[in-house]
């Protein structure tokens, strides 16, 4: 049985992302349509008597092993460190991650265990939910990761500048998603650095890679950083081919900076069908399928 004090940090998945150019603060503007899986990391707090100021972090599952040798550098306990300094909050606090979702993937993982952490640490410690006023989402995403305002909000969204400025999705992409409501994600067994794609995108945005796809099988939308991807990790060619060639799929394309590649689906059965297909013909890969959160 699941605890029901767990806060759940969601993947997320790029439908599109439109790097439009590099601000002079290093950090790059972007335009993308954003959803979010029912497939999540686990975050939990305890809040102990004492008053030290520490935090500790203790990371476990699936994927947790590589973390767990660095706990501070973890995007968690700076976020927690971050929050505790914001309001100064002395308690000494356990912070456990249970780590689900594969690390450097492209579905915002560590953005979405961040995020997590700070709608935890709002209701434990009881804080005025300013924390979601726009300036303050301004400075997380430059202190802590521009994903992550986005993931405080944790459905459907477009984003824009570097992350801070959130809205609602164009309608018709919106009522793409409510009629294929279902998601299937493939991620190679190959973890992909996004400031190693970010610092090649100029080199090899003017790239692409001819795929075999099923003329009735679109795109959903542009992500130019899948080029340069597909340059750094073949096999996210691959993960995209065999998911062109599943039943019933309507759209698909690379999340992020890759390397997991995403489908949509109308049902659950489809959804499914595709994940035993894809997991039988690539058994080392991670491949999951859920409900989209509207």
């Amino acid at each position: 049985m699941q605890n029901l004090n767990n806060e759940k940090a969601f993947a997320k998945i790029n439908l599109s992302l439109n790097i439009i150019n590099k601000r002079d603060d290093g950090y790059h503007n972007l335009n993308s349509d954003i959803v979010f899986a029912n497939i999540y990391d686990l975050i939990s707090i305890k809040v102990l008597k004492t008053n030290n100021r520490i935090i500790d972090l203790k990371i476990n599952g699936p994927f947790g092993n590589k973390l767990a040798l660095h706990p501070k550098q973890n995007i968690v306990y700076k976020t927690a460190l971050y929050f505790m300094k914001k309001y100064n909050i002395s308690s000494d606090i356990i912070i456990s991650l249970n780590k689900k979702l594969p690390i450097a993937s492209g579905i915002g993982g560590g953005s979405a265990d961040a995020a997590a952490t700070l709608r935890k640490l709002i209701k434990v410690f009881n804080i005025n939910k300013s924390i979601f006023d726009k300036n303050i989402q301004i400075e997380i995403a430059k202190e802590l990761g521009a994903d992550i305002p986005v993931c405080l909000h944790s459905y459907s969204l477009n984003i824009k500048s570097i992350g801070e400025k959130i809205a609602r999705l164009p309608i018709n992409l919106k009522k793409a998603i409510v009629h294929n409501n279902y998601i299937i994600l493939v991620t190679p067994n190959k973890p992909i650095s996004t400031k190693l794609v970010f610092n090649n995108w100029c080199r090899y945005s003017h790239l692409t890679k001819i795929i075999n796809i099923k003329k009735n099988c679109p795109k959903i939308g542009i992500n130019n950083l899948k080029s340069t991807s597909e340059n750094i990790e073949y096999s996210i060619i691959i993960a995209q081919k065999l998911l062109s060639l599943q039943n019933g799929i309507k759209y698909f394309g690379m999340s992020g900076s890759g390397a997991t590649c995403f489908g949509l689906f109308k049902n659950k059965i489809l959804a499914k069908k595709a994940e035993n297909k894809i997991r039988c013909i690539r058994p080392k890969w991670w491949v999951k399928s859920s409900s989209i959160i509207i």
